[in-house]
Formats: C-alpha cells, sequence, structure tokens
C-alpha cells in the first residue's frame, strides 16, 4: 500500500534535492536547514525551497 502526500524540500544549486530537508510546510523546511537568518545567503548561491509530493510505500516485514 502507498499515499502520496505533498511536501517541502530545500534544493541545492544543482536542482538535487536535499533529502534530509523535507518538511510538512516551507517555513519548517527552511527553519530546519539553515534557519530564516541565514537562508538568504543560501537563496544567493541558489538554493530554493519548492513543494513536492512524496509517496510513501510501507516496506513488507522484515525488508529495511
Amino acid at each position: 500500500m502507498s499515499t502520496t502526500v505533498k511536501m517541502w524540500a530545500v534544493f541545492d544549486p544543482e536542482g538535487k534535492p536535499v533529502e534530509w530537508s523535507l518538511r510538512p510546510n516551507e517555513e519548517w523546511c527552511i527553519e530546519d536547514f539553515i534557519g530564516q537568518s541565514s537562508w538568504g545567503n543560501y537563496e544567493k548561491e541558489s538554493h530554493t525551497c519548492r513543494p513536492v509530493r512524496v509517496t510513501i510505500e510501507e516496506l513488507p516485514q522484515g525488508e529495511k
């Protein structure tokens, strides 16, 4: 069984998502990534925070 949810992620200058930055809203995504006060510096380096769809699929028991 799987489900899809909307979350927010930081993307690096190459357009790759920073996986550990996934959060349920934009504010938390930025705050947990670097903090609001420093975010402007990252934006200047072409980091972005954008909405994404995340599909969650339960693994069979015992599978890692």
